[in-house]
């Protein structure tokens, strides 16, 4: 018999890995949330992310996507401890409790765009543009993320 994965609550996760093709919401999977290129740093999230990570896709980033009527691309979600110290992030992230989310944008025409939308909903705690890089050449054109969380 397959054994078949669980979170640290031993609670059976859907088939397909780390949440496969489980919708959170219309358009957002758990294994979207969950992606990393760092494999080996991440880990199964327990009961309680998967269901911070709906709550978030269903109040924040669903409303998110419907009203832009596009795609809405998660650079970061649900982070482990270790993943979320190899990436540089703050020990008290809400990345750790499945809370936030690092949106992708082409530019920051787009980015402010998307940091206006989501400045008007209320389960919005905090909303950042970010970027790697200090200052940005006007009109985007380097990497830049809108963080969102509740």
């Amino acid at each position: 018999m397959k054994q078949q994965k669980t979170n640290g609550n031993q609670t059976p996760l859907p088939s397909g890995g780390a949440g496969g093709g489980f919708k959170l919401s219309a358009n957002f999977s758990l294994a979207e949330m969950v992606a990393t290129s760092h494999g080996k740093l991440q880990d199964i999230p327990t009961g309680e992310v998967v269901f911070n990570l709906t709550i978030l896709c269903a109040r924040v980033l669903q409303p998110l996507r419907d009203t832009l009527g596009a795609p809405v691309y998660i650079n970061s979600g649900y982070r482990s401890k270790k993943l979320n110290a190899k990436v540089g992030g703050v020990p008290n992230s809400r990345h750790l409790l499945g809370k936030a989310a690092d949106i992708h944008c082409d530019n920051m025409a787009y980015a402010k765009v998307v940091f206006d939308i989501l400045k008007q909903n209320k389960y919005v705690h905090k909303v950042l543009i970010e970027s790697p890089t200090p200052t940005l050449p006007k009109g985007g054109g380097r990497t830049v993320w809108v963080h969102v969380q509740m």
